[in-house]
């Protein structure tokens, strides 16, 4: 045969698939060689190898076998142009999407190795300067149940889930000032998560500026405990707070089997008291 021209073997290796795939693909009309001689050797042109390439790109894309010989069969520049058309705008779709998971798996790793870093120092609390961040809020918590609202959570996790605002950041809790101040431990007016865009409802923005921070290895039974630290240190140390506390678990069962190894993040909002007369 001349140049142009392969056999099954050479141009199976040439397009990286079984020769069985070819005989099937012949055998059910969807791809046949261009030459088969009396002897039944078949043979498949050079011009033949951009057909198959895009039956075997379709195939890889999950197009069922019967759609894309309907597609060979059919095929002309105006269909062609709109099936096209209409398989790119599903790819780009499904690139959305790994994207979008691809953030999720990165900040779960950056959640994860901010609490081993602080690990060692889990008990020291310090104030430091936070960076504005962007936060959808459920609605308003009813704070006599315990340990959640059932409904405003799960209703608050569909929104995020429903509206692709979920990137991997764990629910979070918030703590008005008289929330910090109720003679209820486990009282909360807010579920929030944390997202990277600052359009859309219910998206509010967390303040930059100077806040409290403090660390908790144990459950959220425990919490209280951690909070009381905080607001005794607000008192003893000249400081006055003037926003929001947001609770967030660094370390949850994404990462531990026991709700006892959690590692949760309070920071507080705070200012400086200054003393100093002129």
């Amino acid at each position: 045969m001349k140049d142009n021209y392969f056999s099954t073997g050479e141009f199976a290796k040439l397009c990286n698939v079984n020769k069985k795939t070819l005989f099937y693909y012949d055998e059910i009309g969807l791809f046949k060689p261009e030459i088969v001689k009396e002897n039944g050797y078949r043979y498949y042109s050079v011009y033949q190898l951009e057909v198959f390439d895009i039956i075997h790109t379709l195939r890889d894309l999950g197009v069922p076998l019967k759609q894309i010989k309907s597609f060979i069969d059919e095929r002309n520049p105006k269909s062609v142009v709109k099936f096209f058309e209409y398989k790119t705008g599903e790819i780009e779709n499904e690139i959305k999407q790994l994207r979008r998971k691809q953030e999720i798996m990165s900040n779960k790793i950056k959640i994860i190795k901010e609490a081993e870093k602080i690990r060692d120092n889990i008990d020291n609390l310090s104030i430091e300067e936070q960076d504005e961040e962007y936060l959808v809020l459920s609605k308003n918590i009813d704070k006599s149940k315990f340990p959640y609202d059932s409904e405003v959570y799960a209703n608050h996790l569909n929104y995020c889930y429903n509206q692709d605002l979920y990137i991997g950041y764990p629910l979070g809790f918030i703590k008005t000032i008289d929330d910090l101040y109720s003679e209820n431990d486990y009282a909360y007016t807010y579920y929030y998560t944390k997202v990277n865009k600052n359009d859309g409802e219910n998206i509010i923005k967390k303040p930059k500026g100077r806040y409290l921070v403090g660390y908790l290895n144990g459950s959220y039974i425990d919490i209280p405990g951690l909070y009381k630290k905080m607001l005794d240190y607000v008192k003893t140390h000249n400081l006055e707070l003037i926003g929001h506390s947001y609770e967030e678990e660094l370390i949850n069962l994404i990462a531990v089997k026991d709700m006892n190894d959690y590692i949760i993040k309070v920071s507080m909002q705070i200012k400086i008291i200054d003393f100093q007369t002129t």
